[in-house]
């Protein structure tokens, strides 16, 4: 195995020290040692991708990059982080498709990769940055989209903002190409139009009902599941943490047909359900996350109307809201309505005080078709619009700044969220999950209540758990 010293993305000579294999303890996914190409080789020209490289997936310690060659060959891959060595390797299969993880990472560092396509053809040098260890608490800032994929006017100009944002990760709220979420829709649709961010920021999708039209979602789940498959145990509901926040992405498809496949998230006996209740507990008592963002498809608060307008998803409202309630959630994002649309604080399905409930955010306004749609306000509604759009998040520490920004780059709606200082981390007590069927409610005198409410031995009772909802034919 050869390192080289290099010191910036531009060609240097080098100078190479071999080391014996045993010191060094790198793992790699579909890749073998090699020798390094110089860095004055030629780079890769307009054609050499069907999908150029994209981000799959980021942490504190790796990175996975995933493309899709026009020629079947066997590529090379090497990455260095910034005045830092250089390791190459020699992926062993031969084709289009190609994975390369990169493990050992060192957090909060810059890196930079490149993909060989032929023996001296090599692609620009790709700058990255992983994430920080949880708990951080530096300042960063992410992106939220969704119902985007038809190369409609109003994706293509949103795209020119998104491809230029300095983000740390981008999350869908699902429907990422249309109609059908084919091979070739994801391809012209998806990869295409967001190429210049997504080769250096990971994107992390919720599936919509358009993702899953093919084979039960074969192409989504391809494109996007990480190797080895997601900590949850399926490829389409998971979780993963940046600095002091942990998101959560759900599965949403409320249908029959999807139900028996797959389980219904609003099913208390689904092991989703289970899951994402644990989850919520988990970040409850882990006193390095300070925020949870939940995301997914359906919209259980929306005032659109209209034609193909589809409004509140009842089913889902029913399972979420209380557990959105009793873990204090401070913002859930979807889509499925395309426009963007923006709640009260929600608690105990009524406005509540600022700090005191939930913000539902619907930003399904990346470009999907507004025809014969609308939207109109409702109780719960703070801002309401048909527009293009996405949505850019800051989070610093205990505060979170939501802006909506239009096709001409305009944030022309925002709010400030801030964690109260009564419910400021870090906790010294466990959580206590909500009652789950089947479970006696307790609440042991001293631990942590997810309703915020425990003042000494007293504490408010969680709210109970909602019976099955039923999925929708």
């Amino acid at each position: 195995m050869t390192i080289e010293r290099m010191l910036s993305a531009r060609a240097h000579p080098v100078r190479r020290i071999r080391f014996p294999h045993l010191l060094l303890p790198f793992l790699f996914a579909c890749a073998s040692n090699s020798e390094v190409a110089d860095l004055d080789e030629r780079l890769a020209g307009p054609g050499q991708f069907i999908r150029a490289p994209y981000m799959v997936t980021v942490t504190d310690s790796s990175a996975v990059v995933r493309w899709r060659g026009s020629t079947a060959t066997q590529p090379g891959f090497r990455f260095w982080p910034e005045d830092g060595d250089t390791l190459a390797q020699t992926l062993p299969a031969s084709g289009l498709d190609h994975t390369f993880e990169m493990t050992d990472l060192t957090s909060a560092t810059t890196y930079f990769y490149q993909v060989q396509i032929q023996d001296t053809v090599w692609t620009e040098a790709v700058e990255f940055r992983t994430f920080p260890e949880p708990g951080s608490r530096e300042p960063f800032t992410f992106l939220g989209m969704g119902d985007t994929g038809t190369l409609s006017s109003g994706q293509v100009a949103l795209a020119t903002h998104i491809n230029q944002e300095e983000a740390a990760l981008i999350i869908h709220m699902g429907d990422v190409a249309y109609p059908d979420g084919t091979e070739q829709e994801l391809t012209d649709k998806h990869f295409a139009v967001y190429g210049p961010i997504l080769k250096r920021v990971p994107f992390y999708p919720t599936p919509g009902d358009h993702d899953m039209r093919v084979n039960w979602g074969e192409p989504y789940i391809n494109a996007f599941t990480p190797p080895g498959g997601r900590s949850s145990g399926s490829p389409l509901y998971y979780s993963f943490t940046h600095d002091n926040v942990r998101f959560i992405a759900l599965d949403s498809q409320p249908s029959e047909e999807h139900a028996a496949r797959f389980g219904f998230v609003g099913d208390p006996s689904s092991e989703q359900y289970q899951w994402f209740a644990t989850e919520l507990s988990a970040a409850s008592a882990d006193p390095n996350i300070d925020w949870t963002v939940v995301y997914f498809h359906h919209a259980p608060y929306s005032a659109s109307t209209g034609f193909g307008g589809h409004g509140s998803d009842l089913a889902v409202r029913q399972f979420l809201a209380p557990l959105a309630d009793g873990y204090r959630v401070p913002v859930v994002f979807s889509g499925h309505d395309h426009d963007y649309q923006r709640s009260r604080p929600v608690r105990d399905n009524q406005v509540a005080p600022e700090g005191e409930g939930t913000v539902y955010v619907v930003s399904g306004g990346g470009g999907g078709r507004r025809t014969f749609r609308g939207t109109g306000a409702d109780w719960f509604t703070a801002y309401s619009d048909q527009i293009y759009q996405y949505v850019r998040v800051e989070v610093d520490h205990y505060t979170m700044t939501i802006e909506a920004v239009d096709v001409d780059g305009n944030v022309f709606d925002s709010v400030e969220l801030t964690i109260p200082e009564e419910r400021r981390k870090p906790f010294d007590r466990e959580a206590v999950p909500l009652t789950l069927p089947g479970q006696e409610e307790e609440t042991p005198e001293g631990e942590f209540v997810p309703t915020g409410e425990a003042t000494g031995a007293s504490a408010a009772p969680a709210p109970e758990t909602p019976p099955a909802a039923t999925p929708r034919r």
